[in-house]
């Protein structure tokens, strides 16, 4: 991809977020880390196989709570790097892009925030956990499917506490999940999981969350 072909294309995505109202912070992040993305690619030969390897690089240079930010953008520029009207289209129709920049926290692995979760005593949790975990259980789940399941929506919660009850920030900590996960099946089973929670954790938030919402 030429030089100018990907400026367009940083260009283009910075125009949508900003017709979709994100605030001058948020685009400013995203122009800083994807200008620095598309150095990367152009270092870089070969087709779309060269994307992934090149974000690992960028979020190598990233600090760590600023990697999943970091993360979502990259995977929101990725159709507009490869041109590819149709995919954005469809992304676009279903709102597949985000407006808000949320920063959370990265931990080496998946042990260590479950860990960081453990010494601060974290327990927080939404109603929807229970509510989805019950509902496993009355389609037949056993104790081992709810606790397999609720050992990685847990830290999901974590990563989301104390940030706006939005799709935004739901993505964002589906993305710092997966950088505690070095396994790609563990990752695929996670998103998976992530998908199937959403609309619990969207329909059943926690009390605060629904006083602050006007009735």
């Amino acid at each position: 991809m030429a030089r100018d072909k990907m400026d367009d294309a940083l260009d283009a995505y910075l125009s949508l977020l900003q017709n979709k109202g994100a605030a001058a912070a948020v685009i400013d992040f995203r122009r800083r880390v994807l200008a620095r993305l598309n150095q990367i690619l152009r270092s870089q030969r070969g087709g779309a196989a060269m994307y992934r390897p090149a974000v690992d690089a960028l979020l190598s240079l990233c600090a760590p709570v600023d990697r999943a930010g970091a993360m979502l953008a990259a995977r929101e520029y990725y159709y507009f790097w490869l041109d590819d009207v149709k995919r954005l289209a469809a992304l676009h129709a279903r709102d597949g892009f985000s407006t808000h920049h949320v920063r959370v926290p990265v931990l080496a692995d998946l042990h260590q925030l479950q860990q960081r979760m453990q010494d601060e005593g974290f327990a927080d949790y939404p109603p929807s956990l229970d509510i989805y975990l019950g509902q496993l259980y009355e389609q037949g789940g056993d104790e081992a499917l709810l606790a397999e399941r609720g050992a990685l929506i847990r830290p999901l919660l974590y990563l989301l506490h104390g940030h706006p009850h939005h799709p935004d920030s739901f993505r964002t900590a589906i993305d710092a999940m997966l950088l505690h996960l070095a396994d790609s099946q563990a990752r695929d089973s996670f998103v998976a999981i992530a998908r199937e929670f959403f609309y619990y954790w969207l329909s059943f938030p926690g009390a605060g969350v629904r006083a602050a919402t006007p009735s």
